[in-house]
């Protein structure tokens, strides 16, 4: 075996063209009878499965190529120490791969690799890395660490009555089971000195769809009056509207027909996407337009009447809590965005329940193939632009700056914005 590894690698390093080839591997909804049987062929694997399906190459700067010759060599490297009898521990194998998948700009992307040989020290065998959480921890107004921000903005919520005046405060939590997730929202009805009310929803993911269709969710009710306000509220006594999507994990893309399609009086296309039908790199499917409708029980035309819509996001709104936004940005002239560049991660992903039809998305199963790659099946482009791994950059820029519940700044600033309208 190691005569055969040596004499690959020399091929690999002289001839690196034939690497270039990259055949079709499976993917979801296929079968695969691939038997790693060591850390290059594991490589050269997810290396072709990433060169022939990864929807971003367009616009992806990474040099592919050249990522395969400067890391065969090292998983040959591997390879050579376990056959010596010597350990090749996880922090070894997860130094590689955040090097081969660290700069790919696909913000939803996972790697999960089992090691083929654990090491007798190590406590796990299997790594992560996740490229879109690599770059925003390079980001200037990164706060560390991310996981606790939502807990940190829920707490700031809390207190809201003894900050500002709150006419109304309601909150509720509720199962999401397609998305094997909880959904929390606080909904509250600020109260200017001037007498006029800002309907205010906070979501801790994008799940009003399911909500809102079923009467007996328990969130229901929370929705419902928040929709009423914003919709029924007469124009004197509403001062605006204030969205927030901070910490915002994503969830349904439906979710644009209550927080857009609401406020329109057509069909509207919101964003164009398009996925991989061929293993070429550049093998795109046409760009297919998404369109929302209006609304029939919820409907207000709120750029004749020049109210102002305000989404707060910052670097935890990700997928379609930053979706969101960017779409209204895009679509409804009084809407205003405030808070920080967010997460970067707006290529949609095929459901799990869903037939796999092009040569795209999450492929690979951890128990069984030592490997799971969670990867957008989809490009979208917003507003005509591509925002994977940059974000939407907001009209007014608020930084959160600490962890000491520095949250008011930023819904000041959507205060302030919505009374400098009138």
């Amino acid at each position: 075996m190691k005569r055969n590894i040596i004499i690959l690698a020399a091929v690999a390093l002289i001839f690196s063209g034939c690497r270039k080839q990259a055949d079709y591997h499976p993917y979801i909804g296929e079968t695969s009878d691939l038997a790693y049987n060591s850390y290059s062929t594991q490589f050269e694997y997810l290396w072709k499965c990433i060169s022939t399906g990864y929807v971003f190459w367009d616009v992806d700067k990474t040099d592919w190529d050249n990522v395969y010759d400067e890391y065969m060599p090292k998983f040959l490297d591997l390879d050579n120490k376990h056959e010596a009898g010597q350990d090749v521990t996880l922090n070894d194998l997860d130094a590689l791969y955040r090097g081969v998948f660290g700069g790919m700009i696909d913000h939803h992307m996972k790697v999960y690799v089992k090691n083929l040989f654990p090491s007798s020290s190590d406590t796990i065998t299997k790594l992560t890395v996740r490229p879109g959480q690599m770059e925003v921890e390079k980001r200037d107004y990164y706060i560390e660490p991310r996981e606790e921000e939502q807990s940190h903005l829920l707490e700031f919520l809390s207190g809201m009555e003894a900050v500002y005046d709150i006419e109304v405060h309601e909150s509720a939590t509720a199962p999401v089971e397609e998305l094997n997730n909880t959904v929390t929202y606080h909904y509250f009805l600020i109260r200017l000195a001037d007498g006029r009310k800002i309907p205010y929803l906070w979501q801790s993911m994008a799940a009003l769809t399911p909500m809102l269709r079923d009467s007996s969710s328990p969130a229901y009710d929370l929705l419902d009056h928040w929709m009423k306000a914003i919709t029924e509220m007469p124009r004197e006594q509403l001062a605006g509207i204030i969205l927030d999507n901070r910490a915002n994990s994503g969830g349904y893309q439906d979710d644009l027909d209550y927080l857009v399609g609401t406020f329109l009086d057509e069909k509207t296309e919101i964003f164009k996407t398009r996925y991989k039908e061929g293993p070429g790199r550049y093998e795109h499917s046409a760009w297919s337009p998404y369109y929302i409708y209006p609304q029939s029980k919820y409907h207000r035309d709120i750029t004749a009447e020049n109210i102002p819509y305000v989404v707060i996001c910052d670097i935890n709104s990700v997928s379609m809590g930053e979706i969101e936004p960017t779409a209204i940005k895009a679509v409804l002239p009084t809407s205003h965005i405030i808070g920080e560049r967010t997460f970067g991660g707006t290529g949609p992903l095929q459901p799990a329940t869903s037939i796999n039809l092009n040569y795209g998305g999450p492929f690979g199963d951890i128990s069984t193939m030592s490997h799971y790659i969670y990867t957008s099946t989809f490009e979208s482009n917003i507003g005509g632009a591509v925002h994977e791994g940059i974000g939407l950059t907001p009209d007014q820029v608020v930084l959160r700056k600490d962890h000491n519940g520095d949250f008011k700044p930023q819904l000041d600033a959507a205060i302030e914005y919505i009374q400098g309208i009138h």
